[in-house]
């Protein structure tokens, strides 16, 4: 198929287009733990599958015969755990965006099946792309809003790309009529983002949920709780895991209704605490999760300060 920002000479031809740039949350550090651990190859190989299945959501169908200015005609660029995918838009974007936003779920979707978070961010503007060259304001747009305002697993709408949904909604006699209801929400942050949990159900009832589809769920939900106890003394990156279960509930309750799926809100939460329900004494020492972090010392070990002599 021709590369849509090709002209049929094969000039250059910077588009106005969706533009979407995603990347593995953490991966840097998974993979010094893995090589620490003496697991590269293990990691290498299960993040290959991963890729493997993800990448196949994304080109399902690309191989459509038909000329670039079909809405079905896109390009991927992949490195590793980032890819850029460019979608030219006809008119008003709208049936563009509904294939975008179909694929960047699947594929966030898939990811995290195999346990690897995906985070994003998508954009409105020009592009250009080849094999060698990604080029333009969009993809610009597009790197900023995964670097500075998704900062948790999510993939979110930079504010070109909220302005376009905007003006769709409007073409709609009421909000809750338009697809964008149910493939999107909108944080506690405003920032706008993909409820992937629901596009590998598009347009199914929630009696009717296939039973594969709600084991994912499950898995989802565990591994959200065991990233939640791994990193419960990293704040930082605790509250990353704290934000996707708090997501997963609500997708579960108000979507789905699948109390059983639910993640104890107890777990998304970690209060301030007293010293005692941190710290215990045994015998001489302080313990702190089962390390010694203090020790008891008689006046008589500590070396006292004299004024220094003239």
């Amino acid at each position: 198929m021709r590369n849509p920002y090709l002209t049929q000479k094969g000039k250059a031809w910077l588009r106005p287009s969706w533009v979407v740039f995603l990347d593995i949350l953490g991966f840097v550090e998974d993979v010094r733990q893995a090589d620490k651990a003496g697991k590269q190859e293990e990691h290498l190989q299960r993040l290959r599958s991963a890729l493997a299945e993800a990448k196949a959501d994304l080109v399902e169908g690309l191989d459509n015969p038909l000329s670039g200015n079909f809405p079905d005609s896109y390009v991927i660029k992949v490195f590793t755990d980032n890819i850029v995918l460019g979608f030219p838009i006809l008119d008003d974007g709208e049936s563009e965006f509904g294939t975008m936003l179909f694929r960047v779920g699947r594929y966030q979707y898939t990811l995290l099946k195999h346990g690897f978070f995906v985070r994003g961010g998508i954009a409105f503007g020009d592009l250009y792309m080849d094999e060698d060259v990604v080029y333009g304001n969009g993809l610009l747009a597009a790197y900023e809003a995964e670097t500075k305002l998704a900062r948790d697993p999510r993939v979110v709408l930079s504010p070109s790309a909220m302005a376009q949904v905007q003006n769709h909604l409007a073409w709609y006699g009421e909000v809750d009529f338009a697809p964008h209801n149910e493939h999107l929400l909108v944080d506690s942050d405003s920032q706008m983002f993909v409820n992937y949990l629901a596009i590998p159900i598009d347009g199914l009832e929630p009696g009717g949920l296939p039973s594969e589809y709600l084991d994912d769920l499950k898995k989802h939900r565990d591994l959200v709780v065991s990233k939640l106890q791994e990193f419960s003394q990293e704040p930082a990156l605790w509250s990353k895991y704290a934000w996707v279960g708090t997501y997963h509930n609500l997708y579960c309750s108000t979507f789905i209704s699948a109390p059983r799926l639910l993640i104890d809100p107890k777990q998304l939460s970690q209060p301030a605490r007293r010293l005692a329900e941190v710290y215990t004494r045994k015998g001489r020492y302080i313990y702190k999760d089962g390390e010694i972090v203090g020790k008891y010392k008689d006046l008589s070990e500590f070396k006292v300060q004299r004024e220094p002599e003239a």
